[in-house]
């Protein structure tokens, strides 16, 4: 979806969608009246629409929803993991007895100021962040550069700080994937046209009264339509208003400041 779409406000945003469902399904309703008693009698018909709409609702939506409600509470964890593999990282770096460690320490913190102040606002937009990516790869290259004092303290302790980055890599790699979501390409194509469908027949439904006929598609297009908001809503979730947040990454900043023994810099190196 458009990146505006996740920018609206949850009821315009609900209220968009409902208006589309239902004017795809008066259409239908204009197709049903003209062309429907040539084809065979309404209440055939009837039962195919509540069959599509039954098929939609019960097996489409709610494999998407269950998807993308599992994938949320995946983000969530690896955004925890990540926060506190960096304070892991922070501890292990002021092991070692070599010049590097206040290097490391500065662009660990400047990498992890990054994150909150301009990651995760640009995640919101849809796009990664270069500067946060730079500070990291600057961060990951001075590490590596690194050669440990001929003793094995600190050996060891360098050994300890590969690994505990390797682990940062994959984390956050693993985070930033989410950005893109699931429906996307022809899969989005296929959600739009699955929700037009079951739209399209549900304004096949027929009753004597057209104010009561009026009502059962609006009711059952206010199902389709809430579902399919809480589905994009959930499949991209650095946006909208069920998006991750970086609250771990601010505790763990306030963790490391209260550490006591450095001033926290707020310059880049």
């Amino acid at each position: 979806m458009p990146n505006w779409f996740y920018h609206l406000p949850i009821y315009s945003a609900l209220i968009l969608i409902f208006v589309t469902c239902n004017l795809v399904s008066l259409f239908g309703n204009v197709v049903s009246q003209r062309f429907l008693s040539r084809v065979d009698n309404k209440d055939i018909v009837t039962k195919v629409v509540w069959q599509t709409v039954l098929f939609f609702s019960t097996i489409f939506i709610t494999f998407w929803i269950a998807t993308n409600w599992s994938n949320l509470g995946i983000l969530k964890q690896t955004t925890i993991r990540e926060a506190n593999s960096i304070v892991q990282l922070y501890n292990d770096i002021e092991s070692l007895q070599g010049d590097g460690r206040e290097l490391f320490e500065s662009k660990l913190q400047n990498y992890l100021g990054l994150v909150i102040s301009d990651e995760y606002p640009k995640l919101s937009s849809g796009i990664e962040s270069p500067q946060t990516n730079k500070a990291y790869r600057d961060l990951v290259l001075s590490i590596y550069g690194y050669h440990p004092l001929a003793n094995l303290s600190d050996e060891l302790c360098y050994n300890r700080i590969l690994q505990q980055l390797s682990e940062l890599s994959n984390l956050r790699e693993n985070r930033l994937g989410f950005l893109e979501g699931s429906l996307d390409g022809p899969l989005l194509l296929f959600f739009i046209m699955m929700i037009f469908v079951g739209c399209f027949w549900t304004g096949f439904i027929y009753t004597r009264s057209f104010l009561f006929t009026l009502f059962i598609i609006m009711s059952q297009n206010l199902i389709i339509s809430s579902s399919c908001w809480l589905i994009l809503e959930m499949d991209m979730p650095f946006q909208g208003e069920l998006r991750v947040e970086s609250t771990p990454f601010v505790v763990v900043q306030e963790e490391i400041k209260s550490f006591g023994h450095y001033k926290w810099s707020t310059q880049q190196p």
